[in-house]
């Protein structure tokens, strides 16, 4: 059964500096970081997959990294980004990206809500937007967000019943204990609504504390109450996991947790989640891909 890591980076940043990263942490992360360095990482934990997801909101990255999945069997989809406080219409950004060199690998994009300090700014006008213009061409929504900002991707989601909706990362809790019962409430109420996916992802780099499965667990616990093995879904957040062991690590912890869920339950979150929520990366996955021409 394949494995797919639903949440990786690749960036080179003499090309595309990552704004986010501190000298502090690059100096631990390090790069550039190709597909080749990805597959490197992968294949010791049996991943054979994998879903870009952007790094940085500029709109050249999603194009190229487009084009570098037609060379790469492994790149499966691609959640780009698009400028949603742009004039052009959402719909006409995101057919500019689907119209171009591996345009049939876009399987979303994605919000950086985390760096936006309006928490409502989910539930605003030009999220909606492309909300809806995802959902028309089936396409789906990323949203990064901290633990505060789930009540407005909650109303978001429940907005736009008609489109598919990913949370990263847990919607990176705290770790903090004192913080578990209302996360716990608000994630929640954001999975009650059932067009809505969450990623096991991020983890390793939570708190900047070593993490372990069993320091995780009250957390998955309610993951996976939440949203059912149908609608959870790992991702490595590699390289940035790095700064908590890697990939290898990253599978480690998750196997753990999973271990007491059934083989096909386990195999939901490595591999059936990926495939509804993102149906775009089917081909690839199944073998069923024609070339670049149709054939």
């Amino acid at each position: 059964m394949p494995k797919i890591d639903t949440h990786h980076h690749l960036w080179d940043q003499s090309q595309r500096p990552q704004t986010w990263m501190t000298p502090e942490l690059d100096a631990v992360i390090g790069g550039p970081f190709a597909m080749a360095d990805w597959a490197d990482a992968a294949e010791p934990a049996g991943i054979t997959h994998g879903v870009f997801v952007q790094t940085v909101p500029v709109p050249d990255e999603t194009p190229e990294v487009l084009a570098l999945s037609q060379s790469h069997p492994a790149l499966a989809g691609v959640v780009g980004w698009i400028d949603v406080a742009s004039p052009v219409p959402a719909g006409d950004l995101l057919d500019a990206l689907v119209d171009g060199p591996g345009g049939r690998r876009l399987v979303g994009v994605r919000v950086l809500a985390e760096y936006v300090d309006d928490l409502d700014w989910l539930a605003g006008d030009d999220v909606a937007a492309a909300a809806a213009a995802l959902g028309a061409r089936d396409l789906s929504l990323d949203l990064l967000t901290i633990s505060s900002q789930l009540p407005a991707a909650a109303r978001l989601v429940a907005a736009h019943p008609e489109t598919r909706f990913v949370l990263d990362h847990l919607s990176k809790p705290t770790m903090r204990l004192e913080h578990l019962d209302g996360w716990a409430r608000d994630l929640r109420a954001l999975a009650d609504a059932p067009n809505v996916a969450c990623k096991l992802s991020g983890f390793m780099t939570y708190d900047g504390e070593p993490m372990t499965a069993e320091r995780l667990q009250p957390w998955f616990d309610v993951a996976i109450e939440a949203f059912g093995p149908e609608r959870l879904m790992f991702g490595s957040d590699w390289p940035v996991s790095i700064l908590g062991g890697g990939l290898v690590a990253s599978m480690a912890v998750a196997e753990a947790l999973l271990a007491p869920l059934t083989l096909i339950e386990q195999d939901q979150v490595f591999f059936g989640t990926a495939l509804h929520w993102y149906p775009g990366i089917a081909p690839r996955v199944l073998g069923t891909e024609h070339d670049e021409s149709g054939h």
